[in-house]
């Protein structure tokens, strides 16, 4: 029986992850403008006169996709340019994708999130010094998507956030007055530069990077990120 396939239209999308399947396939992990997450089965491994450039981790195509029972399938492919990105900035790019790719549901939309994506290995490959405020982006928006951002402008009791003041960060119930108990100390002025994007710098850096770590935390649970374990194992400082 001929497996039946819906035609999904055009889509940009970036090639997060890819394995190889049987004898002459790979499953691709496709994040995309159109459609977000999703897998495709693409066959013609086998032939080595056809290189598959658009199926490189970071390469950044133009899709034109079938639904399947199981899979999605290319119809067509244009590769428009692969971001490149070599030593630390792969791997700073590879956290990007795994949390994507253990996060992120499938077939639901998200283009904000995914401009944020470009955003963020446009500046790894541009070679961009500091890298941290992309990346907090990333996270920030991510987090937001899935409905775990807290509200950065008012307390748990609805109360405005006040520069001033600390909190306490709850998972479960957002920004807590000090007087409830709490695991995450945060002041009031760190919160609000994050809620109005502004510049961020210095110690208060490092207290949003904790900030985004500890909201992440209960997401990507006891199983570390590798990109996380090889970036200290490689560029720890020793």
């Amino acid at each position: 029986m001929l497996e039946m396939r819906e035609e999904l239209g055009r889509t940009l999308g970036v090639v997060l992850n890819k394995r190889a399947f049987k004898e002459s396939g790979f499953l691709v992990d496709l994040f995309t403008l159109q459609y977000g997450r999703v897998t495709l089965l693409v066959r013609g491994r086998a032939n080595p006169k056809r290189p598959l450039h658009h199926l490189e981790l970071f390469s950044y195509s133009d899709w034109h996709l079938k639904e399947g029972r199981v899979f999605h399938f290319a119809h067509e492919v244009d590769l428009l340019y692969t971001f490149s990105l070599k030593g630390r900035e792969i791997w700073t790019a590879y956290y990007l994708n795994e949390l994507l790719l253990r996060l992120m549901p499938k077939h639901q939309p998200a283009p904000e999130l995914f401009q944020v994506y470009q955003e963020v290995l446009s500046a790894l490959a541009d070679g961009v010094e500091e890298i941290s405020p992309y990346l907090r982006n990333f996270e920030r928006y991510l987090l937001a998507y899935l409905g775990i951002l807290p509200d950065l402008f008012y307390d748990a009791a609805g109360d405005p956030i006040k520069p001033d003041k600390a909190y306490y960060l709850s998972h479960e119930e957002g920004l807590l007055p000090l007087e409830f108990p709490g695991t995450f100390k945060v002041l009031g002025s760190i919160v609000l530069k994050i809620a109005e994007e502004a510049p961020i710098v210095g110690e208060e850096a490092l207290i949003y990077r904790n900030m985004m770590r500890y909201l992440l935390a209960p997401l990507i649970g006891e199983k570390p990120l590798q990109s996380r374990i090889w970036m200290q194992r490689l560029y720890r400082k020793r």
